[in-house]
């Protein structure tokens, strides 16, 4: 085995580094992560040479099967108008965005969006948040202020699909709608987004 500053050299092997980026692409415990994000995690570890051009168009392809997916999906069933919301705060999504550089003890941001009005509310927090951290944030910075939503749209990371959450949630009447790469904002969304998660920071 050889070592390029203490990370382990790939060699011009194609399966080799196929499995590689598959195995740090498709994160049970944090959706799909992107370019930037699955480039640190590789360089933990490994390296060769052109692997930024790799991961970015394993990237682009992933996306495209994706979309494919999606598409033939539509087709394949019957097309269901989208639910109407009836006000603000009724049905919200959650993300967490990390890991960022450590402030306090706190190296990521869970990210609550009203999909009614589209109005953003951050907390600062640690990539290990337990499902009882997030009930707290549910308690402390949406369901005190706006009342109890009614549906929550996530992605399937540990957090929202424990038992805890579970139960939680159907004890208050809450719906969940879970999926593998959940992304709640448009591009005008993501970039209000950015600028106000650089405020916060």
């Amino acid at each position: 085995m050889v070592y390029m500053e203490g990370r382990v050299y790939i060699p011009n092997n194609r399966k080799i580094k196929e499995e590689i980026l598959k195995k740090n692409h498709d994160l049970a415990d944090m959706g799909y992560p992107g370019q930037y994000r699955m480039l640190e995690l590789i360089k933990k570890t490994y390296w060769w040479l052109g692997l930024k051009k790799d991961i970015k168009k394993y990237i682009q392809e992933c996306f495209k099967y994706q979309q494919n997916k999606v598409q033939h999906q539509r087709k394949a069933g019957e097309l269901h108008p989208l639910e109407i919301l009836e006000g603000p705060w009724q049905e919200i999504s959650i993300d967490i965005i990390g890991p960022l550089p450590k402030s306090n003890g706190m190296d990521a941001i869970v990210v609550i969006v009203n999909r009614f009005t589209k109005m953003i509310r951050l907390k600062a927090t640690t990539m290990n948040i337990s499902s009882e951290g997030i009930a707290k944030i549910y308690r402390d910075k949406i369901w005190k202020l706006h009342g109890i939503s009614r549906k929550i749209l996530s992605n399937r990371g540990p957090q929202f699909t424990s038992k805890f959450m579970e139960e939680l949630t159907k004890v208050l009447g809450t719906k969940r709608q879970l999926s593998m790469a959940y992304h709640s904002q448009t591009d005008s969304q993501t970039e209000r987004i950015n600028q106000e998660i650089g405020t916060f920071l």
